[in-house]
């Protein structure tokens, strides 16, 4: 079926407040910490209090007979390794929380302690083999991934000015403010049901009945798991299924027989709930006197965890820019939980490997940063251009071009620019830039919507997906009102439930791209079907029979009936239509423009730098966004907003600190692992380069990428000074100034 958007657009496009808002400010929106059953009991976790240690005995026979427990489900056994001081080795369920702490405490446990690694620098002195086989091998330093591209050596030949640099960003943690976990209840028909806070509800009831089918012989369908999650606070690639706790709740919600709730406590959150990983590197950098780059050369290293995965998008390194490049990358294993999607992964650390380069290369030109940029961006691919005008390849010289005009003539670049620490006082102002991709296109797997139109007038719009807070409810009812010419209050939503039909994660910005299509889809067919059920009614053809806000208009007669009247005509009928889509539909020639990929961002941060004190305060960010075509401009505006606010934090704030003899996080907690508050923001000022030419392209994870490293060199422009490693604390602030001579 050929799809596309509406040439003219009453709703999309504008600026519509979120549905949501008054149930979540009120504190009626009941979140999965908020879900308490009959009976109900409490869970919690025993976890490892070393970095490396194998279980010598383990005892639970007094926490069985403490007051209240209902039951006990091992994670490990006697003679089990463990790799990181917070894995889980047991799980247990009383009737309150403090018994379920009593108990746990109770627990017999002792331990032979291995040898740990938790620092990246240590690994790679000496490769102490720590971690957990892969591959047959121990190693924690794994085989470097090493490319070079054809044009590099000449590059570098051609070189008339280098530059080099150590840049680096630590290990953040996810530190979702709704903590992982759910409420697992079997139900008398063997089915079971769970409200988690997760961002895949579909997939985590699947992931759910994939565990227990044939498990202690019993017949789970996935028909006969439901996953409900109608408010969640947060995930940012950290909670795609149940996770370990997850499917300790079920169990424990099995063997006690009653439901059972298991919410990660704040330290267990930090510690356990997912981490974006390290990235450090030393870059050399090439280019010619006018600042045309010729080279680029990065040797890098950081840390997933025990995990094996890559901390850079090595593929993508330089970032942005076309550099004929040589690099490498080591992957280092440490004693500590493994690193999980963070918003946008891997490419805050390309970006920081890229554009901090640029304004130290810049500097040494006795160039503007901006023009350099210029200077070096993509180019427009001229087969693009020709067979797919409307993709990020065929555009993208002109997209970051005028994003990069709009941004400068926002924050006033020419007027406030100046080149590196030529400022006076003691407080120095300073102003800097960095450009992000992504990509935000629609998922591979099914995603469905069903719309359904009632004799009374009144509208449903059901799917699975969820809603992470980034107003997907909102985009739901403002596509199906303008579908079928109501109000978005007009349309009731039944959202968040994994028997609502199929949906995938909200993860790489797709969750949009996927389900506004869907929507699209599914209230185009409920209109169609309403007009062919009433026609004859309203003794019309339903080829004459058009929608118009709040009623239903025969084009050949000039007749109008109210909405409501005319869904009357449906007697006792319904109209109904269901719509799903993939990525491979929107690459179908009928569907051109429908949802697409690949955007550009450009930011600019202000700063203030307190010479005598080290502290940095952020004053102004200009965020410059293309997502394609806005749907709703007020949250499309507030997911920039937010990716920015959780790019200060990188830059000025988050650090996972690990103590190197115990081998454990020194800051779990709200206390010591400092996030930004509201005196901390900056003026924030938004931006959408709005191209509804493209179709719809994911905003959630690009307006994150490049923010620290704006602010980054904008603490450069300002002291003259490099701070090369993020958090840019004032400890690190002062050491660069002293390395440089002060704060002249």
């Amino acid at each position: 079926m050929a799809t596309s958007w509406p040439k003219k657009r009453r709703l999309i496009g504008s600026k519509l407040q979120r549905l949501d808002g008054p149930v979540k400010a009120t504190g009626k929106a009941k979140y999965s910490y908020d879900i308490n059953r009959p009976g109900m009991l409490h869970a919690v976790l025993l976890r490892c209090p070393h970095a490396h240690a194998k279980i010598k005995s383990l005892d639970s026979g007094e926490a069985e007979k403490m007051p209240g427990v209902k039951a006990i489900h091992a994670i490990k056994k006697i003679g089990d390794e463990l790799y990181w001081a917070g894995e889980e080795i047991l799980g247990l369920a009383a009737d309150t929380e403090e018994h379920a702490l009593d108990a746990v405490r109770a627990v017999k446990i002792e331990y032979d302690v291995l040898p740990h690694i938790v620092k990246e620098e240590d690994a790679l002195k000496e490769d102490g083999k720590t971690v957990s086989p892969f591959g047959g091998k121990r190693n924690n330093v794994l085989a470097a991934k090493d490319a070079a591209d054809d044009a590099f050596e000449k590059g570098r030949t051609d070189a008339a000015v280098t530059v080099e640099g150590s840049y680096g960003v630590p290990v953040v943690c996810h530190q979702c403010l709704e903590s992982h976990g759910l409420v697992a209840e079997w139900g008398e028909d063997g089915g079971l049901t769970v409200w988690a806070s997760t961002q895949a509800v579909w997939g985590t009831a699947d992931e759910l009945a994939r565990e227990f089918s044939g498990k202690y012989k019993i017949d789970l369908p996935a028909s006969k798991v439901k996953c409900i999650t109608h408010y969640m606070g947060g995930g940012f690639g950290s909670k795609f299924g149940p996770d370990i706790q997850g499917i300790v709740a079920a169990e424990l919600a099995r063997a006690a027989k009653a439901p059972v709730k298991l919410m990660l406590d704040r330290a267990s959150e930090i510690v356990a709930g997912g981490n974006r990983p390290s990235a450090y590197g030393k870059v050399k950098i090439g280019a010619t006197k006018d600042g045309k780059l010729t080279s680029y050369e990065v040797d890098c290293y950081g840390t997933p965890g025990v995990g094996v995965t890559d901390t850079v998008t090595f593929n993508a390194l330089p970032y942005v820019y076309p550099i004929p490049y040589k690099r490498k990358h080591v992957r280092i294993r440490t004693n500590a939980a493994m690193q999980r999607a963070m918003r946008a992964p891997n490419h805050p650390q390309n970006c920081t490997l890229t554009e901090f380069i640029l304004d130290d290369l810049a500097a040494k030109l006795g160039m503007d940063p901006l023009q350099l940029r210029l200077k070096n961006l993509p180019q427009n691919n001229p087969e693009k251009v020709k067979t797919a005008p409307h993709s990020l390849d065929a555009l993208k010289n002109t997209i970051y071009q005028r994003e990069i005009e709009i941004a400068a003539a926002l924050a006033k670049w020419k007027e406030k620019w100046h080149p590196p620490g030529k400022t006076d006082g003691v407080v120095k102002h300073g102003i800097g830039m960095a450009l992000h991709t992504w990509g935000g296109q629609a998922s591979p797997q099914r995603n469905e919507c069903t719309v359904t139109i009632h004799a009374d007038g009144s509208v449903v719009a059901r799917t699975s997906t969820q809603d992470l807070g980034t107003g997907q409810r909102t985009v739901t009812a403002l596509i199906t009102a303008e579908i079928l010419g109501l109000e978005p209050g007009q349309i009731t939503l039944q959202f968040g439930e994994s028997t609502f039909g199929a949906s995938t994660g909200s993860g790489g910005s797709t969750t949009i791209p996927s389900q506004a299509p869907a929507t699209l889809r599914a209230a185009t067919a409920a209109r169609d079907d309403l007009l062919a059920k009433i026609a004859p009614r309203l003794h019309s053809e339903p080829k004459e029979l058009i929608v118009e806000r709040g009623k239903i208009r025969n084009t050949a007669q000039n007749k109008t009936w109210d909405w409501k009247a005319a869904c009357a005509e449906l007697a006792k009928q319904e109209a109904t239509g269901a719509g799903f889509w993939t990525y491979d539909e929107s690459t179908k020639p009928d569907n051109k423009d429908v949802s697409s990929s690949g955007v550009g961002g450009v930011q600019i941060a202000e700063v203030l730098v307190d010479t005598e004190t080290g502290v940095v305060r952020c004053t102004r960010i200009v965020a410059v966004q293309d997502c394609g075509m806005v749907v709703n401009r007020l949250t499309c505006e507030s997911q920039v907003a937010g990716g920015v606010i959780m790019g200060l934090n990188y830059a000025l704030f988050e650090e996972r600190i690990m103590d190197r003899a115990t081998g454990r996080m020194v800051n779990p907690d709200m206390e010591f692992y400092k996030l930004g508050g509201i005196e901390d923001m900056p003026q924030i000022v938004v931006h959408l380069h709005d191209m509804p030419e493209r179709g719809v392209i994911g905003v959630g994870e690009p307006p994150v990428i490049s923010t620290h490293a704006a602010i980054g060199n904008a603490i450069f422009n300002a002291i003259g000074a490099r701070v090369s490693h993020t958090p840019f604390t004032p400890e690190r602030v002062l050491a660069a100034l002293a390395a440089k001579g002060g704060a002249k």
